[in-house]
């Protein structure tokens, strides 16, 4: 049966529709069976139900939109059980114009055929997924000039990075993410049906999506057929006539009732000239209608075939422009309730081995590191050279020299708050102090005067004395002012 979805959780992937009847029905993830899209608020919805009542197998309906150019209004999606049934009725409606228009038109006067859709609204129908994924695009607020992430690289990360939250932090919810989420769902279906596109024969497309919507061309054809099969009835009925003829004539000469046969043979020479001409008027009516149809098509055909090109392109520079979005979204999201977390503070951060964030180029980068770099696949190739473009422009190294470790994770947030591919070392001993200032050049470092080994100018010359960091600014800071010292 038909209804819409007015409640879905994806945390536990439950959901309710409603009926007709204002009867409401539960469902769950895994009698979802729909792979293009993931249920949401006022989806219309195709559905069936056991004895019991409860769903046991429920999908997003052919018919979202019951705007004025739909056939089909959302009073007759409500009181049809399946969509089968609305696309018959929809075949129904449209035949039935079909014959109105044929009934109507004087085909022997007629110019031209009148368009009933334009390609470009054909198109849109037919890609009436993907346009309605890249619709979600609009409830996306992405800040200006922020770096966007590609989501063929992103994407295999996405799901470990947001379980390795959830799972470090149990106070965040799933669904905090869900609007990413979803989006990001919707465009990925129509991200990987475009290899099908990509097969796809123009000319089957625009014959099946757009001459078969053009009521007066689905018309004229049926003038056509009609006069097609009249000339052919014509054709037959001429040539019996011309048997007749050859009959009554051989009567008439063997003096067989002469009167008679000669009566008949004016009767059928009349009725065999009505014929001829009917016979003409119908084969010249169907040449002329044939090369109206000819034209019609070619004149379309350019036109359709050129809009998809267009269409095409366009709708996959934005399905791949708004994955992109999406990635970078979620990511960014992440990045933030990372930093906000009292359990990753308490964890992850206050060990001093993890000097970055873990957001997607992070468990990137961990998963690069294990990889013989000598032996990389094709697409492994991509992503390091990805990853390592991203960390030459954006990867900054900070130091702080502490035996504090928690002054040392409070700086180190705040530091990592200002861009999440920043990477903040912390140097509780000597050695490790000597092992980094030679390794790595860092953007600035940061001494803590009241919890180290030695003198900050010890440490400072130390440091200079390396041509790594030879130029590298310092700072200088106690517990006491260090709050509001950097400006962060």
């Amino acid at each position: 049966m038909h209804g819409k979805i007015v409640r879905y959780l994806s945390s536990n992937g439950k959901g309710a529709v409603i009926n007709l009847s204002r009867k409401l029905f539960e469902f769950t993830k895994e009698t979802w069976h729909d792979k293009k899209v993931i249920p949401a608020v006022d989806m219309f919805v195709e559905f069936r139900c056991n004895e019991a009542g409860q769903i046991t197998d429920c999908k997003a309906s052919k018919f979202q939109d019951f705007s004025g150019n739909s056939m089909i209004s959302e009073s007759e999606f409500w009181h049809h059980e399946t969509d089968e049934q609305l696309e018959t009725l929809l075949s129904n409606k449209r035949d039935a114009i079909v014959q109105k228009i044929y009934k109507e038109t004087n085909y022997q006067k007629i110019k031209e055929i009148t368009l009933d859709i334009k390609p470009m609204e054909s198109l849109k129908r037919y890609f009436y997924q993907e346009f309605s994924a890249i619709a979600f695009l609009n409830d996306l607020y992405l800040p200006k000039n922020k770096y966007l992430y590609d989501y063929t690289h992103l994407k295999r990360f996405s799901a470990k990075t947001l379980d390795n939250l959830l799972y470090s932090d149990k106070t965040i919810p799933k669904d905090d993410f869900i609007e990413e989420i979803g989006i990001m769902t919707r465009l990925e279906s129509a991200y990987s049906d475009f290899t099908r596109y990509q097969k796809v024969n123009v000319e089957n497309v625009f014959k099946d999506h757009f001459l078969s919507q053009q009521c007066h061309y689905q018309a004229l054809i049926v003038a056509i057929n009609n006069a097609k099969d009249t000339s052919n009835l014509c054709q037959k009925r001429i040539n019996a006539f011309n048997s007749d003829i050859l009959l009554l004539e051989r009567r008439i000469q063997a003096k067989v009732d002469l009167e008679k046969n000669q009566q008949k043979l004016q009767k059928v020479r009349l009725e065999l000239k009505k014929m001829i001409e009917m016979e003409s008027y119908n084969s010249n009516l169907c040449k002329y209608l044939l090369q109206l149809k000819k034209h019609f098509e070619e004149h379309y055909f350019k036109i359709f075939t050129s809009l998809y090109e267009k269409t095409y392109e366009r709708i996959y520079k934005k399905i791949k422009s708004g994955l992109d979005i999406c990635i970078t979204l979620l990511n960014d999201k992440i990045y933030h309730k990372v930093l906000k977390s009292v359990a990753l503070q308490k964890n992850f951060f206050k060990n001093a081995n993890n000097d970055r964030v873990p957001t997607m180029i992070y468990f990137i980068e961990q998963y690069l590191e294990h990889l013989n770099k000598d032996r990389l696949n094709e697409l492994d190739t991509l992503l390091y050279h990805y990853v390592d473009k991203i960390k030459k422009k954006h990867r900054k190294h900070f130091l702080i020299v502490t035996t504090d470790e928690q002054e040392s994770t409070n700086l180190k947030l705040k530091i990592l708050l200002q861009n999440e591919l920043y990477s903040v070392k912390i140097a509780y001993k000597r050695t490790l102090y000597f092992s980094l200032i030679n390794e790595i050049t860092f953007e600035k470092i940061y001494i803590d005067s009241a919890h180290i080994w030695e003198s900050p100018e010890g440490l400072i010359q130390e440091a200079k004395a390396f041509k790594a960091n030879a130029k590298t600014p310092f700072e200088i800071f106690s517990k006491s002012v260090s709050t509001n010292r950097f400006g962060f």
